[in-house]
């Protein structure tokens, strides 16, 4: 009997849903490479992907769907584009998973849209929304509208990564019009086992939410930011531009910090045809480097060891700015 097999793989953003999506298709117990986060990251993790995940579904019993997952962070890059040249080379589709509770969920698209561009022109994307239980905005139909206005024209499923058969509408789309056999509702029961959903204990007829499970307290924006090693401090800014908070204890540092967010905004306004400024780094031989990121609604300084990359240092900036509460 022949076998066919199919590939995906699964990208996006840090804490977007990739293991926990991939974890809750596989027979198998997935392969992963998962480290202490030592990153901006910590916010949301403890550990993260530093190389792929990968699991593998049975279909039926002459198909099977090979899982791949990628490293979500940009330094990790390179772990991309050897999937995507070797291991992925011939896979069925991309599914960038996305998650609501970023403050630009549209920037992480377009981040991504673009890195993959080559990969996906001939191939499948599907984009896949996660956490949106956590937060229920942007909706389907203003994902619609902004992708469109994007001229991305493509497929938008809400799901669930914790819930295999949420997950399984995403397996559907990709090969359900090739494999006419599966039994879809037999495959979702059989990975029940896999759900790592929150359990609803039942009283009577009424069920009752499970109870509440004690967790560390959350790391604070600033925390989060010092959680890099080379970061030695860091200023958050609201949109009016006084400070929210701050733990940089040179005083020197944290004045010229503010002075380069107001900088952005007089360069902005003198030099308009230069667009939007996003970030700007005074950098030298021997001195701390200090960068700042501007969008409209909040700033944020970083000041950091001379050696510390500068890709490094605008990551880390990206995904603390995505995860603030303003």
């Amino acid at each position: 009997m022949t076998m066919t097999d199919y590939k995906v793989l699964f990208t996006g953003s840090v804490c977007s849903g990739k293991t926990t999506a991939i974890r809750s298709l596989s027979d198998i117990e997935t392969v992963d490479t998962d480290a202490r986060v030592s990153d901006s990251a910590i916010r949301r993790k403890k550990k993260t992907t530093i190389a792929m995940d990968y699991g593998v579904l049975d279909l039926s019993e002459t198909a099977r769907l090979h899982l791949y997952g990628t490293p979500g962070q940009e330094r990790f890059k390179f772990m991309w584009e050897l999937m995507m040249s070797d291991l992925v080379h011939d896979a069925e589709g991309l599914v960038l998973l996305v998650d609501n509770t970023r403050n630009d969920p549209f920037k992480d698209i377009r981040f991504y849209v673009e890195e993959f561009r080559d990969f996906i022109v001939r191939r499948r994307l599907i984009i896949a929304v996660t956490h949106s239980d956590e937060q229920a905005d942007p909706d389907h139909e203003y994902y619609m509208g902004e992708l469109k206005a994007m001229g991305l024209f493509t497929t938008v499923i809400f799901i669930d990564a914790r819930d295999p058969s949420s997950v399984l509408k995403i397996v559907k789309e990709l090969v359900g019009h090739r494999e006419k056999n599966i039994d879809w509702k037999g495959l979702g029961q059989r990975l029940e086992v896999n759900s790592t959903m929150p359990r609803i204990e039942v009283e009577g007829d009424q069920e009752k939410e499970p109870l509440a499970v004690s967790e560390d307290e959350p790391v604070s924006l600033l925390d989060a930011a010092l959680n890099t090693r080379g970061i030695t401090g860091a200023i958050h800014l609201g949109s009016d531009r006084k400070v929210l908070s701050s733990n940089v204890s040179n005083k020197q540092n944290k004045d010229l910090l503010r002075s380069m967010v107001n900088l952005v905004s007089a360069l902005e306004t003198k030099a308009s045809f230069m667009g939007s400024i996003e970030d700007l780094v005074l950098c030298g031989p021997q001195q701390e480097t200090l960068s700042v990121f501007v969008e409209e609604e909040q700033a944020l300084g970083l000041c950091s060891e001379k050696d510390l990359s500068i890709n490094v240092v605008k990551q880390q900036a990206v995904d603390l700015l995505q995860w603030s509460q303003r």
